[in-house]
């Protein structure tokens, strides 16, 4: 009994070292096992990053601005910078039944009055017939890149000629037109702030008449022309606060002493220029009610007097209203008062009295109402005043 138990205990130690090493063979294969399937799936994730996903597949890739076919009127030179080329052909024909200080740039009318000066007056019912392409105009907007040292500022700008322009004591035909710079700037514009730099219109009087499109009522009731100027600018979309630095005597090119020198570069000042604009949702959907309140100082001076004064002041306050009264009908205009106007084209286009040496003061303004029944017809039914004081004249 006692030889059968230790004969059962030898084998039952025999079976479990052949088991023990039966797991630690089976554990090893594992192992094994596991490491090549961490090695097939290190593989399989290699090989998924260099398959395009669905997402990728569906979407074409985003071709670079450079590679994309240019439209003919623009031209991409870098990555952020555009330049658009824009503009328009135009032949005006002009007929009058009495004779106009210019045919083609018509600021006043001579007066037919027999005692007149031959200087401003013309024979009654002396009519002339013009032909002219002097508005045709082209330009270039420029659509700059951020500048990220400026805080990421966007740069934009714009150059702007058309040829209504007389080059004063030139003799030359019609067929050669000279060339008028209206828009030569750049502007640097964050969120809500902006600065301007070059040739654009004047701040005050920011709207224009739709009549007489060429000399836009100057001299009869519009102010504003353009000259070179710094303008600031502060804008919510409700409140716009604009200012501006600018040449004197950039539209008048007064010399009253003929000394060679701008009465306004004289002056070693700058034409100071303001505005204050509300702009609010009104009752026609799309359409906002635009109103401004404005003001301008300027001076000039002479080396040699005019009767007795060298320096001169120009200055005015105006108001400005743009009110949709229906989809397709609307009421704009402008009132103002002022003293030396002629260099934002007030006062009749005077300024002052060389005799008298006094600033010709004047008062006016300009109101419009529009409708367009027709997507491309449109009525416009207006009054216009520019009335200096008579005794400054």
């Amino acid at each position: 009994m006692i030889l059968l138990m230790l004969a059962l205990g030898v084998l039952a130690g025999d079976d479990e070292e052949k088991l023990k090493s039966e797991i630690r063979d089976l554990r090893r294969e594992l192992r094994r096992t596991l490491d090549r399937l961490d090695e097939l799936e290190r593989k399989v994730a290699a090989l998924d990053k260099r398959r395009p996903s669905q997402e990728e597949k569906r979407t074409p890739p985003k071709q670079d601005p450079l590679d994309e076919p240019a439209k003919w009127n623009e031209l991409t030179v870098g990555k952020g910078v555009k330049f658009e080329l824009y503009g328009f052909l135009r032949l005006d024909a002009i007929y009058d039944d009495s004779r106009p200080n210019n045919s083609q740039i018509i600021s006043s009318v001579r007066s037919e009055d027999p005692a007149a000066p031959s200087s401003i007056g013309a024979d009654s019912g002396d009519d002339d017939l013009t032909i002219h392409p002097r508005l045709t105009r082209l330009g270039i907007d420029f659509d700059g890149p951020k500048v990220d040292p400026l805080g990421g500022a966007k740069l934009d700008g714009k150059f702007e000629i058309d040829f209504y322009n007389l080059v004063s004591g030139t003799i030359t035909s019609n067929s050669r037109e000279f060339i008028r710079m209206r828009h030569a700037w750049l502007k640097l514009a964050w969120e809500r702030f902006s600065v301007l730099a070059g040739q654009r219109e004047d701040v005050i009087s920011p709207i224009f008449p739709v009549v007489n499109p060429d000399f836009t009522m100057w001299g009869a009731g519009n102010l504003g022309d353009r000259r070179p100027q710094i303008r600031p600018e502060w804008s919510n979309g409700t409140f716009t606060a604009t200012g501006m630095i600018g040449l004197t005597g950039a539209d008048d090119g007064q010399d009253a002493d003929g000394d060679g020198i701008l009465d306004g570069e004289d002056s070693s000042l700058p034409t100071l220029q303001a505005r204050f604009g509300l702009s609010i949702d009104g009752w026609v959907e799309k359409q906002r009610i635009a109103a401004g309140a404005w003001g301008h100082w300027a001076r000039e001076e002479t080396s040699l007097t005019l009767a007795g004064e060298r320096k001169f002041d120009s200055w005015a306050f105006g108001l400005d209203l743009t009110l949709p009264i229906l989809a397709n009908l609307w009421f704009k205009g402008e009132l103002w008062t002022g003293s030396n106007l002629d260099d934002v084209r007030g006062g009749i286009l005077q300024g002052i009295n060389a005799t008298t040496g006094d600033e010709i003061a004047s008062t006016g303004g300009w109101a419009e109402l529009g409708w367009k029944p027709l997507d491309w017809y449109a009525v416009s039914l207006g009054f216009a005043i520019d009335d200096p004081v008579s005794d400054d004249l």
